[in-house]
């Protein structure tokens, strides 16, 4: 049986920095994730877990996508998108304050 490659997913994501966090300031923040995962479910367990073991709390993801076309990924977020390749989760903070 052939399995499918997991694919990129990007997810915005809203959490609170909890007192796990490395800048444990109780408030709630943006993020913006790239996941890998078979689809939008298993992307957003990756993600999620991810915020968790950083200390973030309250997590909701507000939307999720599979990237398709890797070429049209603004520049400055390759290297995340890499990462998430590698690693399986990157996470891109917002402080919109």
């Amino acid at each position: 049986m052939d399995s499918q490659p997991a694919g990129v997913f990007v997810l915005t994501l809203r959490a609170v920095a909890g007192p796990d966090n490395a800048q444990p300031d109780g408030r709630r923040y943006t993020i913006l994730a790239f996941a890998v995962g078979a689809d939008e479910a298993a992307a957003a367990k990756i993600a999620l877990e991810g915020l968790s073991v950083l200390g973030w709390i309250e997590a909701e993801t507000l939307r999720c996508g599979e990237i398709i076309d890797e070429a049209a990924v603004p520049e400055d977020l390759c290297g995340p998108m890499a990462r998430a390749r590698r690693d399986g989760c990157a996470l891109v903070v917002y402080d919109e304050d």
